[in-house]
């Protein structure tokens, strides 16, 4: 079952099964890239904005944790990751 990155639980490891990379721009898809956000890797929403906003979006990758925009996190969907 697949989701989109901006409505995944918080706290809770996903997998990144498919990027809309023709949803966000060619500098946010190079910067994603380089941070190792690709198809496959394995991630964890920490927690979403303030009390009022969804944006921005922390999250960990490997031992990095990042900061996307919702609307970056939108064009990402990721299922459960295996146990």
């Amino acid at each position: 079952m697949t989701a989109l990155l901006d409505r995944a639980p918080l706290g809770v490891a996903v997998r990144v099964t498919r990027i809309d990379w023709n949803a966000i721009s060619v500098d946010e898809g190079r910067r994603l890239r380089e941070f190792g956000l690709m198809e496959g890797c394995e991630i964890v929403p920490l927690h979403r904005g303030s009390l009022f906003s969804r944006d921005p979006l922390a999250l960990t990758i490997g031992r990095m944790k990042i900061i996307i925009r919702s609307r970056q996190a939108a064009a990402i969907e990721v299922e459960p990751a295996a146990a």
